[in-house]
């Protein structure tokens, strides 16, 4: 058993999958040796897109399990694609087919969900059974991306409805000007790519760690407002990471009418987004009513202006 073991450890996890698959004896001895590292290790990540895919991840090195509905020269055979090793299957029910594997994955290696990417727009109208399905099968994953062009507020409610999302979350599909998104409190990160239609009452509602929104209809005067609530403590007290885009440097003037501090611009200060370093010279400093201390600085990125303000932390 120890020499399978030192095999089934060596191969990669497409091949183990493969292997398990031969016989009810082979499937055993995956099963068996799947409480073990390294194979206990992987995690799973799911793209659904079309054509769909699993890929599956540990330490440095992707794989990817991808459902085609065409032919093409690189179906039944490994390759490298994008430092992705990459396996393609044909199938006239491409969805059926993903399903399929990602359930035999999760039962047989125990293998958790752990980031989720879901495009609406190619899968329109199957999005809704799909979402029924992650629901009793997934559950819940740690990071999950939503997308589409098409207007999305259904899809999107009911996808958050039913799939618990539990740490990071990014909504880049387009949604109408009044849809009013509810945020899971345990979410800790935010990113909003499509942004115009949240309102300030929304961002004051959000209990976020960090949150990314890349365009924004708030004005200047709610945003003052929104840094007034937080300094002293009305809203959004987990905060410690905010980035916003904004119009102009004049807008400056009006969301900072507020106690602050101006700290000199050659004066550099490392500061955190979670646990990654950013060094940040010059800002503006201010204060919540229990202590906390937080720099807002610009920022240009890909052409437009943002607004960032990054709590100090103590590690």
């Amino acid at each position: 058993m120890l020499a399978i073991k030192e095999v089934l450890s060596e191969v990669t996890p497409l091949d183990l999958i493969n292997f398990s698959m031969v016989s009810r004896k082979t499937r055993l001895i995956a099963r068996h040796f799947s409480k073990q590292p390294p194979i206990s290790k992987y995690v799973l990540i799911l793209d659904i897109y079309e054509p769909p895919s699993v890929q599956i991840f540990h330490g440095e090195v992707l794989y990817a399990y991808e459902i085609v509905s065409y032919k093409t020269e690189n179906l039944g055979r490994l390759r490298e694609e994008d430092e992705i090793i990459k396996y393609s299957k044909y199938s006239e029910d491409t969805i059926t087919e993903f399903k399929n594997y990602v359930e035999y994955a999760m039962e047989v290696f125990n293998w958790p969900v752990n980031q989720l990417y879901f495009n609406f727009d190619e899968l329109d109208d199957k999005s809704h059974s799909i979402i029924d399905w992650l629901k009793f099968r997934v559950l819940s994953t740690k990071h999950c991306s939503l997308f589409g062009n098409r207007v999305s507020d259904d899809y999107v409610s009911y996808f958050l409805e039913n799939v618990e999302v539990h740490r990071h979350l990014c909504l880049g599909s387009t949604m109408s000007d009044n849809f009013q998104l509810k945020v899971p409190k345990i979410i800790e990160d935010l990113k909003i790519c499509k942004s115009n239609f949240i309102t300030f009452d929304q961002l004051s509602s959000f209990n976020c760690v960090s949150i990314h929104l890349s365009q924004t209809s708030i004005s200047n005067k709610e945003l003052n407002q929104f840094f007034k609530n937080w300094m002293t403590s009305k809203s959004n007290q987990n905060l410690q990471d905010l980035f916003i885009g904004i119009k102009d440097l004049e807008s400056l003037e009006t969301i900072f009418k507020l106690p602050h501090e101006v700290i000199d611009p050659g004066t550099v200060r490392t500061l955190y987004r979670y646990n990654h370093p950013i060094p940040v010279a010059g800002g503006i400093d201010i204060k919540r009513d229990d202590g906390s201390v937080a720099t807002c600085y610009t920022q240009v990125c890909i052409g437009s202006l943002y607004l960032a303000m990054l709590v100090h932390l103590n590690f």
